[in-house]
């Protein structure tokens, strides 16, 4: 079962950050899951919200702040600061996967151009439909719909926007949609995983992938 790190392992490691791709990397994540925006000076950068105050401390929105400023931003305490999409590309070696989250509408056209400048397997996944339409329609990229609730609809949706996966929140599954998922070809990769009970459960279950906070949490 593959092992996708949520945010570079964010329970363990500053998340979205250089530091934390690099330590799942080094941990043996098959998958670094990223989330993606884009800054106030055009750039992609990894970051999960839309406002700088959770994470920094610091007041304002991500799509009006330059790169230069959230690089000299630290995440959380650590001496991190927000990377660009690209430097996070540059970071992960070849034979591991990353799977992009957009945030955001408009940023598929630029994810696909920087996707083809590297070896890695990349999947692109997000809860909206617009930009996964964008990713289906200008590349060949596979993506996954991310889902919290409404497991028979999501899956629907999925096959209207021709997904290769889906990821539904933990609780959405069970061996009934697991095998519907199954049966209609899409990998399961559930999220976001954060105990070792969660984990063998879903793993008896039969999910092809667990997102997680902490690599203790993964099963071969």
């Amino acid at each position: 079962m593959r092992c996708l790190a949520h945010r570079g392992f964010a329970g363990v490691n500053p998340e979205n950050t250089l530091p934390a791709v690099e330590a799942a990397v080094a941990a043996g994540a098959d998958c670094i899951e990223v989330d993606v925006r884009r800054c106030g000076s055009g750039e992609l950068v990894v970051i999960h919200d839309e406002e700088l105050d959770r994470l920094t401390g610091e007041s304002g929105l991500v799509s009006e702040t330059p790169l230069s400023t959230l690089q000299s931003l630290a995440v959380r305490d650590s001496d991190a600061g927000i990377p660009t999409l690209k430097a996070v590309f540059e970071a992960v070696s070849e034979d591991v996967g990353i799977n992009v989250e957009l945030k955001a509408d408009g940023l598929a056209e630029d994810v696909i151009a920087l996707a083809d400048g590297f070896d890695n397997d990349v999947l692109v996944s997000s809860f909206e439909r617009e930009p996964l339409a964008a990713v289906r329609d200008r590349s060949g990229l596979p993506t996954a719909l991310l889902f919290a609730n409404g497991p028979e609809t999501a899956l629907d949706v999925a096959r209207r926007l021709d997904c290769q996966a889906v990821h539904p929140f933990r609780r959405c599954c069970d061996v009934g949609f697991v095998d519907t998922a199954h049966g209609a070809g899409f990998d399961v990769n559930a999220w976001t995983i954060q105990s070792a009970a969660e984990a063998d459960r879903l793993d008896a279950l039969g999910v092809d992938g667990l997102i997680v906070d902490d690599p203790a949490f993964c099963r071969s």
